[in-house]
């Protein structure tokens, strides 16, 4: 007797659609069949026909950025999970705080916050140090397998990361890609790729320009060769220390382009975009003269221009970026309105409840992306990268019953005030999106549905899991 059947639905596997349902007993997929093959269960539940899809893996997101203090961190694990779940992820990777005290005592602040958590989640870290480096092995030994470098940051910026003023060198970056490379297996490099030498710079000028535009200001003062030299620099230091590299929220062509090269060429390199690269450009009329929606959507690095958000949808067609997140954060509107545009903090607010409806609207809906290809960019890919395939990531007998149930003909208008999010603004307020989940469950609980939360017990569990698996 199987404790869940979903039936009449249209499965996602990795072989294809298959027209009925999956069987589910102490968390995990049993099996996937027809509706009159399925077995008997406790329960069942009528998928009506609709979309029956892996949990959504988020692979990069930040908590606790509001004040960056523990308290806020452990706050952000409840309701950011909970945001995660009514959208359908029901795996979020995300950093611990940040600082320069031992990532240790971060890491165990982190777990210590996950008795109340929606969604699965899997910790990575931000070393900024040489001793943070020294750390390395005894974090992988506890499942930590992602090590981010926040190359971005110098001065006030880097001593808020637990970095040197000066940042992160090339020196330190090739010590720390080699001691990330010793560990094998799973363990991978992340890059936040922007040279700051150029960005300090130009910005100077750019503020002294008048603009009805900040954002445009924003990606002009941060171009998009700062990204792209980065990611060279990065590339060649893995090849060179054996470490596997992954380069988040890919915003510029040029980057894409390099990507592309260095994939040819062999390298082990896996890129990631993120949402509000695919769904604004800052050449958006909605911009202009609009300080206040400049101020929600300004990111690190900067909403590109029309031709960057272009090639961004074509590379995930051609296989070079694999991965889609949202580099999600949770601030008050008083955190992003209240300074000025130049000092108001980097950082997008809610992505979680609104990263599935956004794709599947603007990617499959309008013929952007296929339906697989939509599973491999949210599901598989990311769970392959961090190491927890095919445990997360995919429908097949073994994994975790980790499912959203979408409903491809359903419309849905975004309203921040409906996410359960801590985050108090959108930057895709008032969209319309057709293709929303209808259902989620985690390890074959209901957590989910219709967009609210239905099972108030938090049934989250910290991952730790390191299959060394690439795409």
């Amino acid at each position: 007797m199987m404790d869940l059947v979903i039936k009449n639905g249209l499965v996602c596997t990795e072989n294809g659609v298959i027209k009925g349902g999956i069987a589910i007993k102490d968390g995990i997929i049993q099996e996937i069949a027809s509706d009159e093959m399925l077995p008997d269960a406790k329960t069942t539940y009528d998928a009506k026909g609709q979309i029956v899809f892996p949990g959504i893996i988020e692979p990069h997101s930040h908590l606790g950025l509001q004040d960056l203090t523990p308290e806020t961190y452990v706050s952000n694990l409840k309701t950011e999970t909970r945001a995660a779940a009514q959208g359908g992820v029901t795996t979020l990777n995300t950093t611990t705080l940040f600082g320069s005290p031992p990532i240790q005592e971060k890491l165990d602040i982190a777990i210590g916050g996950t008795d109340k958590i929606y969604s699965d989640v899997k910790f990575y870290v931000a070393p900024g140090n040489e001793d943070h480096l020294k750390e390395l092995p005894a974090l992988f030994e506890q499942g930590v397998t992602a090590f981010k470098f926040l190359l971005a940051y110098r001065g006030e910026g880097a001593k808020i990361f637990g970095m040197d003023e000066a940042g992160l060198d090339t020196a330190f970056m090739y010590n720390a890609f080699r001691e990330v490379g010793k560990l094998g297996g799973s363990a991978f490099a992340m890059i936040h790729a922007e040279d700051p030498a150029i960005f300090e710079f130009i910005t100077p000028e750019v503020m002294e320009e008048e603009t009805d535009n900040y954002l445009a200001a924003f990606n002009k003062a941060r171009p998009n060769i700062t990204e792209a030299i980065d990611l060279a620099k990065g590339a060649y230091i893995a090849r060179d220390t054996n470490c596997h590299l992954y380069v988040v929220h890919i915003s510029a062509h040029e980057t894409v382009d390099l990507l592309k090269f260095f994939k040819e060429q062999g390298m082990d390199i896996t890129g990631e975009t993120c949402i509000h690269y695919l769904m604004h450009s800052c050449d958006d009329e909605i911009f202009r003269n609009n300080d206040d929606l400049a101020k929600f959507a300004k990111v690190n690095p900067a909403i590109r221009k029309d031709e960057d958000r272009e090639r961004l949808w074509k590379a995930i067609n051609e296989g070079v970026i694999t991965c889609v997140g949202t580099d999600h954060v949770a601030f008050t509107r008083d955190k992003k309105l209240d300074p000025g545009f130049w000092e108001t903090s980097p950082g997008c607010g809610d992505g979680l409840s609104v990263l599935l409806p956004l794709m599947f609207s603007e990617g499959v809906t309008k013929g952007r992306i296929t339906l697989d290809m939509l599973r491999k960019i949210l599901c598989e890919n990311p769970a392959k990268a961090f190491g927890i395939y095919p445990k997360k990531g995919t429908i097949a007998v073994g994994s975790d019953a980790d499912i959203v149930i979408i409903d491809p003909d359903k419309e849905m208008t975004i309203d921040y005030k409906e996410s359960e999010s801590s985050n108090e603004f959108s930057i895709y307020q008032d969209w319309k999106v057709k293709g929303v989940p209808t259902a989620t469950f985690l390890r074959g609980h209901l957590v989910a549905e219709n967009y609210k939360i239905v099972d108030e017990e938090p049934r989250g569990k910290i991952i730790k899991e390191k299959f060394p698996v690439r795409m």
